[in-house]
């Protein structure tokens, strides 16, 4: 191989996944919520007008999806339906769009569990990896941080995801209240190398300082 064609292969492993990564920051947000018998909301955000195809896919491991939708209008921006989902949980979606020229992509993961909310507050009790310290601070305490991945969701008392992390390598972190946008109760679920390890919840107090 002579050096001009090592140079070209050098050039295309650096830049194509920097381009990936960009293309995959517009992905379409989406959020779902659990209506009880009603079904399952699933609602999105699409910032594609190219979107040829737009597919919403439910699993019950978060490994195999089907598609259970495909959008009449994938390239409209406020977008959703209700999904009379079977009554086991949990249950996990996923957005699966095609663009223009072929090329495709998949959201970031959303999960449902049942009776969430209910459980945790009948059968409370603080965890020791996510709590609030003595000064209210929301703490995540992870001893096996450096020997395992974790994964962590938070939650409104609802079901509703507010944000998560998805890569926690310190043993022990403190977050900022101003993500929580209020005081009261949060669920959370921590995943340990892409398992549950525990479903929890904390409490912010309004008068919560800083550390």
């Amino acid at each position: 191989m002579n050096r001009f064609s090592s140079y070209c292969i050098f050039l295309m492993v650096c830049i194509c996944p920097r381009t990936w990564l960009q293309a995959q920051e517009t992905l379409p947000q989406f959020k779902v919520k659990d209506l009880g018998k009603q079904g399952i909301q699933v609602s999105w955000l699409n910032p594609f007008k190219n979107c040829q195809q737009l597919s919403v896919q439910r699993s019950t491991d978060s490994i195999q999806f089907k598609t259970i939708l495909h959008a009449q209008t994938p390239n409209m921006y406020d977008n959703g339906f209700v999904d009379k989902a079977p009554t086991e949980r949990p249950l996990y979606y996923r957005i699966y769009y095609v663009l223009d020229g072929g090329k495709f992509y998949f959201s970031t993961i959303q999960s449902i569990h049942s009776n969430q909310a209910a459980s945790l507050t009948n059968n409370w009790k603080p965890s020791k990896f996510v709590f609030c310290n003595g000064k209210g601070t929301p703490t995540i305490l992870l001893p096996a941080a450096r020997k395992h991945l974790y994964r962590l969701v938070f939650k409104e008392e609802n079901g509703t995801t507010i944000f998560e992390i998805n890569t926690l390598k310190d043993t022990e972190t403190y977050l900022d209240k101003a993500n929580f946008v209020h005081a009261g109760w949060f669920l959370f679920d921590l995943f340990e190398d892409g398992q549950l390890k525990e479903q929890g919840k904390i409490l912010l107090q309004k008068d919560a300082t800083s550390r």
